[in-house]
């Protein structure tokens, strides 16, 4: 009886020893894929980072959600690598934002209330999540072509906050919700580079 208690309690402890190096595993598997996204766009070009900022915003939100939540469960080394890395993202934001396009407020409610019915994205519940992008999806195809630089530049901002309020609530979404919400993602990045390559087509025209 006492070797059955032995053997049942050491399978317990390994049990539970086995689940820690898992976890453990996993929140260093994060750590390496910030680390790989980092070193990915540090190495671009500061033009691309800033047309791009809303999206780079929401993958380091979404890379660090998990991070911030189990950071306890790094080791050492791992967490004062993290807070590095944060330091410096904060920094990268900082320069960012200081150079992204002054956007005037009231034509910024206005943007966010034509694109997503309210001015207060970043309050957005869970399950109006893929009903919000779907509208703002809508309108952008419905308008886009009579988008000027400057209208692009609102939409995306506004694009950007749906985006940020979307990777805090990542957790709280369906998969059915992820899978519809990251293709209408992906389709606005292409209506909008679908701008910048007619942009660029015109510009080559006047040019020559």
């Amino acid at each position: 009886m006492k070797k059955m208690m032995k053997r049942a309690l050491v399978l317990v402890l390994a049990t539970v020893a086995w689940g820690g190096v898992q976890a453990q595993s996993k929140v260093e598997r994060e750590l390496a894929d910030l680390r790989a996204w980092m070193q990915r766009r540090s190495a671009q070009a500061d033009s691309t980072i800033r047309r791009e900022w809303p999206t780079v915003k929401q993958e380091y939100k979404e890379l660090t959600y998990g991070l911030n939540r189990d950071a306890e469960e790094l080791s050492e080394s791992s967490r004062k690598e993290y807070n590095t890395m944060k330091q410096r993202y904060g920094e990268w934001e900082e320069r960012h934002e200081a150079e992204s396009v002054n956007l005037d407020g009231e034509e910024l409610e206005r943007w966010e209330r034509q694109l997503t019915g309210t001015t207060h994205i970043s309050r957005l519940k869970p399950a109006r999540m893929f009903d919000t992008y779907t509208q703002l999806l809508e309108k952008t195809r419905a308008q886009r072509r009579e988008w000027s630089l400057r209208d692009w530049e609102y939409a995306e901002f506004v694009f950007g906050e749906l985006n940020s309020r979307k990777a805090e609530v990542l957790d709280q979404l369906t998969n059915s919700d992820k899978i519809r919400i990251a293709a209408l993602q992906v389709e606005f990045a292409s209506l909008k580079k679908g701008r910048e390559a007619r942009d660029a087509y015109e510009h080559m025209r006047e040019s020559n």
